[in-house]
């Protein structure tokens, strides 16, 4: 067991999992206030009980032999964690840029000149070569190159003992070469003459002049490359902690890649820094013009660092429109080989720096995973806060995914939740959240009005709000009979000049009035309805945050049939001040998603009646064909993807079958999926065009030709044929 005392740390802890929608008894919720700071605003987040926590506490000496334990597993250590990664990737031969396990951060390139680069390094840059030489052999080529210089210099004093006798004077007359040996040492260390001694001699002068400071040069070399040797800060690195297993997946809704860094020694790390970057190789790429590009390298931006390092930290990057890992699955990142690299670098008390690095294979990186819980509060007599280190390194499935054995399995529950959730508020997050669904609601004068709601957890972090609405249809021919893949329009919420922005001090619903100039005009005719059956409506949040300095983003795709609910009005959420003790409003998050249907038949508009029943018998209609199956008494509900409906209707048969249906269906609603996944790299595709696009020829005007005249019969590049005139194709 491990034990640090440091201070309380004061920020309150995270949400797990908020209530699901539809669902109001929140009897096994154990609900939390939390006032942020400055803002006038008392949140309640639902939280639910952690049982888990305090569960790995006990006494001493069970944890201490748990670590004992541990540390008998073959190549573990607290730093490096098992060697089972390592195994497997000898096992399944995986190529891997960096190693992990017991060699964990060591550079795994191999180049092919290896012998040449050797000497050039040595050669080049001799000093740093010496350095990361291995420590023994250092030694050993030290102790040689003294041991070599002795006998030289004593075979050259040898030489003069018995050539000139009278250079060198030895009281006992010994002229042997074991006597030239010891003088040889004598002279080059400075140790002091004793019986042997040169005379007035010129060869015996050279010679020490040349031993001495040859010596002194050895010894500065010898004691430069020992010392640098000794003082370097690697094997700090060796007390930086990075988990030997990475996890993807959700904290308080956001999809998150993670990992877990520790400090081991009490000294503080000074300006520490965590890199991550992807790298993704595959099939490779050719460019446009025919350069082989075999690997792809992006860096993963990580969050908030704590500089001080007292405690474990679990490092996130979040995977977002702005992540190299958006749109990837498991299947995905294993097809393209994906490796993802973690540095972290910082500084000794004494300034030199030092660095350690992890490397994760996808089959090291568990979805649907979290660490376990190794910090512990003190007990009721203890001041220190303590840290199971034996457990650094462990993950566990989170809650409703111990089922899912499969990576595959638990990648799809992921990307794919069961519960929607709000952002946690804290300071430097992306803290936007955009309802999951958008309603029809009757608005002022009997028009319908299309309505979001958006947010921000943390209010105020986030300036100069703005909202953009798009929709999306999936057609093949635009009004003019020009084929045309899709058609997109904006809809107005009260932005033409870009100079009105919001404030989320509090939720707010966005609304885009359904009048005669609105691009969706449509849904008020019941036979133009359907058109929009398939459509994507886009929706984007910007704002400014001033923490940081940095725009973030916000974006949610719904599908028209299934994420549109006519006739409902979103829940309040908000409780006016008269009502709290502290005469601050409150923000009811778990009800963020929710909408109600309008009861009151007097409250319904007609114009959106229609929509439910025209959309509902459309799914209920081709229900069995879409599954496949010839039983209509199905109990899940279809909605068509986009762009499936156009050749749906192309079919008269189903238009009769949809119309004589459409009065006696009712509307079906269900709860709105997260938001769509789009493909934004071609990596995330297989079926991506840039794989197999080719260089297409375009034909090419010599300047001369542009003033040709009008009946040149020549144009271009592309030659005729004489005789027939027809012209011969450029060759690619």
């Amino acid at each position: 067991m491990m034990t640090y005392s440091v201070a309380p740390h004061l920020n309150p802890t995270p949400a797990d999992v908020l209530p699901k929608p539809q669902n109001h008894d929140n009897t096994s919720l154990q609900g939390k206030s939390v006032e942020l700071a400055g803002s006038g605003v008392t949140s309640v987040f639902p939280t639910r009980l952690d049982h888990n926590v305090g569960s790995n506490r006990g006494p001493n000496w069970l944890a201490g032999f748990l670590y004992w334990l541990r540390r008998k597993e073959r190549g573990w250590s607290p730093d490096r964690g098992s060697a089972q990664h390592q195994r497997e990737r000898a096992l399944r031969q995986s190529p891997a840029l960096v190693a992990t396990g017991r060699h964990a951060g060591q550079s795994r390139v191999e180049y092919v000149q290896k012998h040449y680069l050797f000497l050039h390094a040595w050669k080049r840059d001799f000093f740093h070569a010496a350095i990361h030489t291995p420590l023994y052999l250092v030694l050993a080529v030290i102790a040689v190159i003294y041991t070599t210089t002795f006998f030289f210099f004593g075979l050259l004093w040898w030489s003069i003992l018995r050539c000139h006798g009278d250079c060198v004077s030895n009281n006992n007359g010994d002229t042997g070469f074991v006597t030239a040996l010891i003088f040889s040492v004598v002279t080059e260390q400075t140790i002091g003459y004793g019986n042997t001694y040169p005379n007035e001699c010129w060869a015996a002068a050279w010679l020490i002049m040349v031993q001495s400071v040859l010596g002194m040069i050895m010894d500065a070399i010898t004691i430069g490359i020992v010392f640098a040797r000794i003082s370097h800060p690697k094997q700090r690195g060796r007390t930086i902690a990075i988990s030997d297993s990475a996890v993807i997946s959700r904290r308080d809704g956001i999809l998150k890649f993670m990992f877990r860094i520790a400090d081991i020694r009490r000294t503080q790390v000074i300006q520490p820094q965590v890199k991550a970057y992807l790298y993704t190789w595959g099939e490779g790429r050719n460019t446009a013009e025919g350069e082989y590009i075999p690997v792809r390298i992006e860096s993963l931006e990580i969050g908030y660092i704590d500089g001080q390092l007292l405690l474990p930290l679990i490092e996130e990057h979040t995977i977002d429109e702005r992540s190299p890992l958006c749109g990837h699955t498991y299947m995905s990142l294993k097809s393209v080989n994906a490796e993802i690299v973690v540095t972290f670098e910082g500084t000794t008390e004494f300034g030199n720096p030092f660095m350690a690095r992890q490397s994760y294979l996808m089959d090291e990186i568990m979805w649907g995973h979290q660490f376990t819980q190794i910090i512990h509060p003190p007990e009721t007599d203890d001041t220190k806060y303590r840290i199971d280190f034996s457990r650094f390194h462990d993950t566990l499935p989170q809650e409703g995914l111990d089922e899912l054995k499969s990576q595959e399995d638990r990648c799809m529950r992921v990307l794919r939740p069961d519960v929607t959730t709000v952002p946690y508020p804290l300071l430097g997050e992306n803290t936007l959240v955009i309802s999951d669904s958008l309603v029809l609601s009757p608005g002022p004068g009997g028009k319908p009005q299309l309505q979001v709601r958006i947010g921000d957890t943390y209010p105020n972090q986030h300036v100069e709000i703005s909202v953009r609405i798009y929709i999306y249809r999936w057609i093949t021919t635009d009004v003019s009979g020009i084929p045309q893949d899709y058609s997109v329009e904006q809809l107005e919420v009260g932005y033409e000049t870009g100079a009105d922005r919001l404030l989320l001090w509090l939720p707010m619903v966005v609304t885009h009035v359904i009048d005669d100039t609105s691009p969706l005009a449509n849904w008020r005719d019941l036979d133009t309805v359907l058109n929009d059956s398939d459509a994507t409506i886009v929706v984007v949040v910007e704002g400014y945050m001033y923490s940081t300095g940095t725009n973030r983003m916000r974006m949610r795709m719904f599908h028209t049939q299934s994420d549109v609910h006519p006739n409902h009005i979103f829940c309040p959420v908000v409780t006016a001040p008269s009502s709290s003790a502290d005469y601050k409003p409150r923000v009811d998050w778990s009800k963020f998603h929710e909408v109600t249907a309008l009861e009151q038949e007097e409250l319904q508009s007609p114009h959106l009646q229609h929509v439910s029943r025209a959309w509902g018998a459309l799914s209920n209609s081709y229900r069995p064909a879409l599954l496949g199956a010839e039983d209509d008494s199905l109990d899940a509900t279809v909605t068509y993807k986009p762009g499936q409906l156009s050749s749906i209707m192309a079919n008269p048969e189903m238009v009769k079958q949809l119309s004589r249906q459409t009065n006696e269906m009712s509307f079906r609603g269900s709860r709105a999926p997260e938001a769509g996944h789009i493909h934004l790299t071609p990596d995330t595709d297989p079926e991506n065009t840039f794989r197999t696009r080719q260089r297409n020829s375009r034909p090419r005007v010599r300047f001369e030709e542009l003033f040709a005249p009008e009946d040149s019969s020549h144009h271009g590049d592309q030659p005729q044929n004489g005789s027939t005139g027809q012209q011969i194709p450029e060759q690619v």
